[in-house]
């Protein structure tokens, strides 16, 4: 069974997991659902902090250009060719679906990636001059917008990773872990703190085989 199995999931993607489990095959089999648990497990806790990110990032853009910021001329000028992108198909899948174009449908048909991105520099003057600090409250004085773009750049690639079903068994989880409950205690400690007890992910970090 555990040679079909390795020849259905491809020998080159199982290599990874067996070199990591010293070339037992069992071993790796384990190693291969345990890295499947814990990526679903860290599925709640990026879920929460990609949410309250990106409402974060939405209420600057509303506060700065208005409600429909994305048909802003202003704002459209202001964004890199990746945002235009970004925009442009959020925008035929919603005229597709026959929605009309408001603010929730727009911001929950952009990607992770795209709220990271407008946490770049170049929009430091325009937006983040006068919004980073009513928009994330409870950002600590010592942190920057440089620091959240840093944070949640780093948590959208292990966020990719997980999405594309790729291996996490060499990365520090517990590192990974930390990151993302920094930056959601960032943006509220409250939630951080709900979020915790529902969160696999330490358990699981314990369990690898």
């Amino acid at each position: 069974m555990v040679l079909a199995v390795i020849e259905t999931l491809s020998t080159e993607r199982f290599a990874t997991y067996l070199k990591a489990a010293g070339y037992n095959r069992d071993r790796a089999m384990r190693l291969y659902v345990w890295n499947a648990h814990v990526g679903e497990a860290f599925h709640t806790p990026i879920q929460t902090v990609e949410v309250a990110l990106r409402n974060g990032v939405n209420k600057a853009l509303r506060s700065t250009f208005g409600d429909y910021w994305w048909a802003d001329e202003k704002y459209r000028k202001t964004i890199d060719r990746e945002r235009h992108s970004d925009l442009d198909t959020v925008e035929k899948r919603i005229r597709k679906r026959g929605l009309t174009m408001v603010n929730g449908q727009v911001v929950a048909g952009l990607s992770f990636g795209f709220w990271v991105g407008m946490l770049q520099p170049r929009y430091n003057p325009a937006l983040w001059g006068a919004q980073l600090r009513p928009c994330f409250v409870k950002l600590p004085a010592t942190e920057t917008r440089d620091s959240l773009f840093k944070s949640a750049s780093a948590i959208a690639g292990l966020r990719n990773r997980i999405s594309h079903h790729e291996p996490i068994i060499a990365r520090d989880l517990s590192a990974d872990f930390a990151e993302i409950m920094k930056l959601l205690g960032w943006i509220c400690p409250d939630t951080r703190e709900w979020v915790r007890p529902h969160c696999r992910v330490p358990e699981l970090i314990r369990s690898k085989p």
